[in-house]
């Protein structure tokens, strides 16, 4: 999966640690400046993957066209090696589409944002499993793996290029801008304030949800302490001022890149229209 969306939840930390390469041009960071009234975006999701560096690699929709076509290639494959039956893995894959669904895909992270409704129904147990499947095993598995392969080929990820990797340096560095920023602090603290008053004490909105996702599913007391971190980041205005900061710094660490970057999202459009391509040709087949 190379979806920025999945990049950011990866390296969403309070902390994070970027491992930076050489090919990331030097910025000395600018406080930018954000609109005195910013609003939030409507959910987590919506915040990710509206941020500036999220144009520069594969959307969720992307990523579901990706699949659907190795998955056919697949099948083609394991057909053409005798396995007549052969229809796929029998995976579902969807882009996200009501806001319960995009809820759920990213869980809190760093900023504290969880939807009201995610909250009051499942606290902070927001991951989506994907469903299990019974896979190839012996023989079958062997061609499957070769035929995999094969795929793979035709539709080479970008994982590891200089382009990919410079994308979740860029992500990396943003997120600790943003995290260090003396605003994000400020309302940190209003969200700290606030979630004491409502009897959930609390320094930081990520150790608050990761401190309940070793129970197997959410207790009366996690769906508390998220449904008042989900108002408290309201009130606070965290997530609005948050995701404001980080758009700024994206947007000066993209003008310091932009050779780099403008070529890896052509890297990626041919990648999704080569994708398109082979799905079409092996509906008609």
């Amino acid at each position: 999966m190379t979806s920025i969306a999945a990049i950011a939840a990866g390296l969403l930390t309070i902390g994070c640690s970027a491992d930076l390469t050489d090919s990331t041009a030097h910025v000395t960071p600018t406080p930018p400046a954000i609109a005195a009234t910013s609003t939030a975006p409507a959910t987590g999701y919506d915040g990710l993957t509206g941020v500036p560096l999220s144009a520069y690699g594969t959307s969720e929709q992307d990523d579901v066209l990706l699949h659907r076509t190795n998955e056919a290639l697949v099948a083609r494959c394991m057909r053409n090696r005798g396995y007549t039956s052969y229809s796929g893995q029998k995976k579902t894959r969807a882009a996200a589409k009501t806001k319960e669904e995009k809820e759920a895909i990213h869980p809190a992270g760093a900023w504290g944002y969880i939807g009201s409704a995610t909250a009051k129904r499942i606290g902070f147990h927001v991951a989506v499993p994907l469903s299990a499947t019974q896979g190839p095993t012996g023989r079958e598995l062997k061609d499957y793996n070769a035929c995999w392969d094969k795929a793979d080929k035709q539709v080479p990820s970008l994982a590891g290029t200089r382009g990919w990797k410079l994308t979740q340096d860029l992500f990396g560095q943003s997120f600790q801008q943003a995290a260090a920023d003396s605003r994000v602090g400020a309302a940190r603290e209003r969200w700290s304030d606030c979630m004491s008053t409502a009897g959930h004490p609390a320094d930081d909105p990520e150790e608050l949800a990761n401190g309940f996702l070793n129970a197997e599913k959410a207790t009366a007391k996690e769906i508390a302490a998220a449904t008042a971190d989900e108002s408290c980041t309201r009130s606070s205005n965290l997530a609005a001022v948050y995701f404001a900061v980080l758009t700024g710094y994206q947007q000066q660490l993209i003008s310091a890149n932009a050779e780099v970057l403008t070529g890896y999202k052509k890297q990626v459009q041919a990648q999704v229209d080569r994708a398109a391509h082979l799905l079409a040709a092996s509906n008609t087949t």
